[in-house]
């Protein structure tokens, strides 16, 4: 027979030498972030590939890998660009994106790699346009120059194809010369003397109420399918689906009323409402993304149905493509080829209050789901058929017979890529009258309007203050021009009420850089012209946008050539730098051409160079620039030239920073300042001065108080990798002496969490203690809590169970998740085990159910209960490990070889049998497989058992050995 008390013995040194349970974590993943041109990366590194799904809610990204993973976030403390932060959720990994970031997850190997790419350059859009009958207020022969001219014809490059949801293709299909579109919706060309066609939205009708004549919209009931709807319209009715905002909009082009009677109390079509439209019928769906429908044609009608955007690509299979294509030699308008075309309606867009122009089609399975933007139009992404968002009045889209006709009156259009040719400049629209004189007879004519406005009654001076503030805007004299207008606005009412008056005001603040007082240019209420376009589009490259800037700019060049000499050398320097910096080559190209030969451009002559790829060239430009005597274009040459050395690997960070630091003070006072500190700190801590960085940026708050909020991440950011980059002794200095510095939220826990754990890592757990209990004092709701927890586990590990108790009281708190409101529980529990109130601390575990069992068994452990421990860790097994027969993993095996052995100082046979008969199977050969056989082998009856025993003695002399490889890493509790 098996001696009892020797078996016990090797037992215990086996229980001894396992790793506790809750302990053994499975091996953890790395994060790794970066920031690339164009995106902000997180890489998860994974051992093996992982399964996993992804879930996006607004401008948060949720990542949920298999139960049980440990990714290890310690490596995104500082997120990369575009991303606000990241943090474990129930369950989840939560990436928080910033305003406007697009994600994108992909799987490298065995890595997940999330790239947060930057927001598209939105062009200038201008606000809705409004009927325009003819000229401006302000009399006679003040009017805009209306484009009278045909479409001029232009090469459009072909977009590259892109693989979408629905089948789009996009290629370029060069028709013959003077090709002309059949079908009958194809109406007669535009004479040269007729005037742009006025897009204007048509006025709302209202929804038409049910009647004995309106078509009954049903819902279907379809067994496998999505909810969805039928529209009963006959064959041949054209349709088009999108989605504006939270709203999705379907066109059909038959006007007879629709009865939404029984819609009216679904979940999802409740709130479906239908509006009778010029030549259609106009419903919308409010619909939340990512929800989205899908229309496809049955013979019975449109059928609509709600689906997942996972099941898009299933509707597909048997359309037929659409193709996008220029038209013309050289190409004037773009035709975008369809199946079924049918006519085209107008209406109101909903986000923008700007006329949205349907295309629709009577075939399902087509549309365009990669939006382009041109100059003059956006083109939506659609569900269904064709959309263009009209920016200009003179944009134009017609059905032909298997196609549909886009053009712009007076202007050429191009795909994505090539660079659109803007009409002449007598063609483009006017908001203003600059008058094209001589200086001298500009002169002269404002003097002559000063007299006549002298001896004119003061309520009836607007028109000549307009006249005379053009004229001095002509000559360059925007100051002088603005106080003229100030002057008419503040002696007529009817003057400070117009808004082109305002516009004027606009236009002459901001060529004298006062930006605040250019607001007046945004104003809603101006009639839409391509002068209005050109101003906001450089007060947005004034403002430090020139990605928004630049559509609207390279579209009105021609208008800022065909102006006066004095005011063209104010407008054309910044207008070129705009372009150049927003990487607009063509035009910018055409512009210095152009451009009079004394006009100094070499800044954006460099920039050019620089965007062409042509470093040496952009640098020898940048030199000279910083040489010169005009202060802000030296001030950014310099700024240029530092960060192209540093592109091209030319500097270090430690170099770029003391030679940004040099040019610091070349201009002074403005956002070109506020962004060189913040740019010279960002180096500074890419160098290795964190303590620099932060110095500097203190130093900055108080002169730009309005850069506050970015100043103050800058400087948490700094004094966090400060806390990282100082010796343990330096960094508790600093945290005691800054406190407010540290960052909000999660991002303070952590360098808390950090500063903590390289102090214990020194052993001076009492001067980490000391750090936890000052910040948990500091903090409020869940990050006290948190941080109490942290306190309590320190104590406990030193064998303080009081103190321990004594933090979880101190930092309790009303409003705790239900995550860390478990953990600390269990911590309560085993505080209370060790200060020997065993009930106590069941009676704490008890309410958590399935989640307390193995910290149950621990504590029975403790108490030498094996039994209990037994049937506790016992029923965590069959919750953890699930019944299937694929081998356990490692930490599935160390769990099993604890139940083993608790189980043999229990004395257990059947349970030690029972456990060896479900799961033996299922463990690979090795050490543990070995000490888990003679765990559980059935006990000694006689001599014939003798040579099964000197084979389990001499597992148990070399189990020792065999298992210290599993202890690295782990702590006992004992």
């Amino acid at each position: 027979m098996r001696g009892r008390s020797a078996a016990a013995a090797l037992l215990a040194v086996v229980l001894g030498l396992l790793p506790v349970a809750g302990a053994a974590e499975p091996a953890r993943v790395a994060v790794r972030v970066g920031d690339h041109p164009g995106h902000g990366r997180i890489v998860f590194d994974w051992p093996a590939p992982p399964a996993f799904t992804q879930e996006r809610q607004g401008d948060r990204l949720l990542l949920r890998f298999p139960p049980g993973s440990a990714v290890d976030l310690a490596g995104a403390r500082r997120p990369p660009r575009n991303i606000a932060g990241v943090a474990q959720e129930e369950g989840a990994i939560g990436i928080t994106l910033r305003p406007g970031a697009r994600p994108r997850v992909f799987r490298l190997g065995s890595r997940i790699v999330v790239d947060a790419l930057d927001p598209a350059p939105a062009a200038a859009t201008a606000p809705p346009a409004a009927e325009r009958s003819a000229p401006l207020a302000g009399g006679p022969g003040r009017g805009r120059r209306a484009a009278r001219r045909a479409a001029v014809p232009v090469v459009a490059a072909p977009p590259a194809p892109v693989a979408a949801p629905l089948p789009m293709v996009a290629m370029a299909e060069l028709l013959p010369p003077g090709a002309i579109m059949p079908g009958p919706a194809a109406p007669d060309p535009v004479p040269a003397s007729a005037s742009p066609p006025i897009l204007a939205a048509p006025a709302a009708v209202p929804a038409l109420p049910p009647t004995a004549a309106a078509l009954p919209v049903r819902l279907l009931a379809q067994p496998g399918r999505d909810r969805g709807i039928l529209l009963p319209y006959p064959a041949g009715t054209g349709a088009v689906l999108l989605r504006r905002g939270e709203t999705m909009l379907l066109a059909v082009d038959d006007v007879t009323p629709l009865n939404l009677a029984a819609l009216r109390h679904d979940p999802v079509f409740g709130g479906l409402e239908a509006e009778a439209v010029p030549g259609g019928m106009l419903l919308r769906l409010p619909l939340a993304p990512p929800a989205a429908l899908r229309a496809r044609r049955e013979p019975r009608g449109w059928v609509l149905e709600a689906h997942r955007p996972a099941e898009l690509r299933d509707t597909t299979t048997g359309s037929r493509p659409m193709v996008l294509a220029a038209e013309g030699d050289p190409a004037s308008r773009l035709a975008i080829h369809a199946a079924q075309p049918t006519r085209v309606l107008t209406v109101t867009d909903p986000e923008s209050g700007m006329p949205l122009l349907l295309g629709l089609v009577a075939a399902a399975g087509q549309a365009m789901p990669v939006p382009r933007r041109l100059p003059e139009l956006d083109l939506p992404e659609t569900l269904l058929g064709v959309a263009v968002l009209a920016r200009a009045d003179r944009v134009v889209l017609r059905a032909g017979a298997d196609r549909f006709i886009l053009g712009a009156v007076g202007a050429r259009l191009a795909l994505d890529g090539a660079a659109a040719q803007p009409a002449a400049a007598p063609a483009m629209t006017r908001a203003f009258d600059v008058p094209t004189l001589p200086p001298a007879q500009l002169l002269e004519r404002v003097r002559s309007l000063q007299a006549s406005t002298a001896a004119m009654p003061p309520l009836t001076r607007a028109p000549q203050r307009r006249a005379a503030a053009e004229a001095l805007l002509a000559l360059g004299l925007p100051q002088e021009a603005q106080a003229m207008v100030a002057l008419g606005m503040a002696e007529s009412p009817s003057a400070a009420a117009d808004p082109a008056m305002r516009a004027l005001a606009g236009a002459a603040a901001l060529l004298a850089g006062r930006l605040a007082e250019a607001d007046p240019l945004r104003d809603a209420a101006l009639p839409e012209s391509d002068e209005l376009t050109f101003w906001r589009a450089a007060l947005a490259a004034a403002l430090g946008n020139p990605g928004a800037a630049a559509p609207g700019l390279a579209a009105t060049l021609p208008l800022l050539l065909d102006y006066p000499a004095a005011l063209r050398a104010r407008l054309l320097p910044p207008v070129a730098l705009a372009l150049a910096e927003a990487g607009v080559v063509a035009p910018l190209q055409r512009l210095l051409a152009a451009a009079p030969p004394g006009l100094d451009l070499s800044l954006a002559r460099a920039v050019l160079a620089e965007v062409l790829g042509r470093p040496e060239e952009a640098l020898a430009g940048y030199d000279r620039i910083a040489a010169g005597r005009d202060r802000q274009a030296r001030a950014r040459a310099l700024r240029r030239a530092v960060e192209l050395r540093l592109a091209i690997g030319q500097l270090e960070p430690a170099a770029a920073a003391r030679a940004l630091e040099t040019a610091l003070y070349a201009w002074r006072g403005d956002e070109e300042e506020l962004a060189a500190r913040l740019r010279l700190a960002e180096l500074r801590r890419l160098a290795g001065d964190p303590r620099g960085a932060m110095a500097l940026l203190r130093e900055t708050e108080p002169l730009f108080p309005e850069g506050a909020a970015a100043l103050r991440a800058g400087i948490s950011g700094a004094f966090v990798a400060a806390l990282e980059g100082e010796s343990p002794l330096a960094a508790v200095a600093m945290f005691d002496a800054y406190p407010e510095l540290l960052p909000p939220g999660e991002a303070s826990e952590q360098a808390v969490l950090l500063l903590a754990g390289r102090l214990m890592a020194l052993e001076l757990t009492d001067r980490a203690a000391v750090l936890l209990r000052q910040a948990t004092e500091r903090a409020t709701g869940a990050q006290r809590a948190s941080l109490g927890m942290r306190l309590a586990s320190l104590r406990l590990g030193e064998g303080d169970a009081a103190g321990a108790l004594a933090a979880l009281e101190q930092s309790a708190v009303a409003e705790v998740p239900a995550p860390l409101r478990r953990s600390r529980t269990i911590l309560q529990a085993q505080a209370e085990a060790r200060s020997g109130r065993f009930s106590d601390a069941r009676d704490l575990l008890r309410p958590l159910g399935a989640e307390a069992q193995e910290p149950l068994a621990e504590l029975l452990v403790e108490a030498q209960d094996w039994p209990g421990a037994a049937a506790a860790l016992g029923a965590h097994l069959r919750d953890s490990i699930p019944p299937l027969p694929a081998p356990l993993d490692e930490p599935q095996q160390r769990l099993l070889l604890r139940q083993a052995a608790i189980l043999a100082l229990a004395g257990d046979e059947a349970g030690a049998a029972a456990v060896r008969a479900e799961y033996a199977p299922r463990l690979p050969d090795g050490p543990i497989s070995e000490a888990f056989g003679a765990l559980t082998a059935d006990p000694m009856r006689g001599l014939t058992d003798l040579p099964r025993l000197q084979q389990e003695l001499q597992v148990f002399r070399s189990l020792p050995r065999r298992l210290e490889a599993f202890r690295a890493g782990t702590s006992l509790t004992r």
